[in-house]
């Protein structure tokens, strides 16, 4: 293992293995580590620049080259995945619903693994992706869709009634799913979106969204306007947008709620458990991240007495 690819693919590994990361997804993994060389920079430098490992390298080349490798690493397991959710856990008979037509599933798979891939490789759609990625990997939408669905409540009636998706519960649960996948795609017309995005809360103007949907259409040729303005709607405020579609704001609330989710937390005696206690937050601080206040307070009683 004299390489600088082979160290540091084992220097990874090694940070890879801590158990700290039980419970996170790749992403949110990758994200762990990068924030680690960040804040143990001055104890790393002397020993990663050393005879043993990258000697002569100051530690911007170090740390360059770990993110590099620690992002090949991921990739593997993280590609590998997204291939599963699409190719087996994801029905896309909600795309057949809303075209009237056959889906050719293995086609659809194919653009939308396609469209990742490009979009995983900016690193601004990246770091966005980390709350969608995770929601799909722990299947965090298929619990509320449930609850939703049974409960028959503000969210069903925002569904069915106002977005007027004519399908069950399976479909919805699959059409928001999809929105998730989509979401990072407001990053598409490259760095355009940093100007656009509002930095702290991740939405992008209305104007902005529209422009990305004009160019998502042509890259997603199988996959209804539909569900592509859902995607796009996704980082759009509710509250400069009262017709951004539901399946946006509830996406919009679980890609965050996601971004930090762990699995498998124990929760303290008398303490508030983690969904619960996000969607509280989130409740207060709704109108600065353009969340549908009336989803919030359904998802916070359907947490609360789910003890997610």
């Amino acid at each position: 293992m004299n390489s600088e690819s082979d160290k540091a693919e084992a220097f990874v590994g090694r940070l890879l293995q801590n158990p700290a990361l039980n419970g996170f997804s790749a992403l949110q993994q990758e994200e762990q580590i990068i924030q680690f060389l960040h804040v143990n920079a001055a104890q790393l430098a002397p020993t990663l620049s050393s005879a043993q490992f990258f000697p002569g390298k100051n530690w911007n080349a170090v740390f360059s080259l770990l993110v590099s490798k620690l992002t090949e690493v991921i990739d593997r397991s993280l590609f590998a995945d997204l291939e599963q959710i699409l190719t087996e856990r994801i029905d896309y008979t909600f795309i057949q619903l809303l075209r009237q037509q056959q889906a050719d599933k293995d086609m659809i798979v194919r653009q939308l693994m396609t469209l990742v891939r490009k979009l995983l490789q900016k690193s601004e759609a990246r770091r966005a992706f980390t709350g969608p990625y995770t929601a799909l990997h722990f299947g965090l939408a298929d619990r509320y869709v449930e609850e939703v669905f049974s409960r028959k409540s503000y969210i069903h009636f925002e569904l069915t009634k106002v977005q007027r998706l004519r399908m069950g519960k399976e479909e919805v649960r699959n059409f928001v799913d999809v929105t998730l996948l989509l979401k990072p795609s407001v990053f598409m017309l490259g760095s355009s979106a940093q100007s656009q995005q509002d930095r702290a809360t991740g939405m992008v103007q209305n104007q902005f969204a529209e422009k990305v949907l004009g160019s998502l259409k042509k890259e997603l040729k199988l996959i209804p306007e539909q569900v592509l303005a859902s995607a796009v709607h996704a980082s759009v405020s509710f509250n400069e947008n009262r017709f951004v579609e539901a399946t946006s704001r509830l996406a919009a609330i679980i890609s965050a709620r996601s971004r930090n989710y762990q699995a498998n937390i124990k929760v303290d005696r008398g303490a508030d458990s983690p969904d619960k206690s996000w969607l509280n937050t989130a409740r207060r601080n709704y109108k600065f991240y353009g969340f549908d206040i009336k989803m919030l307070d359904e998802l916070y009683k359907i947490a609360a007495e789910n003890v997610w």
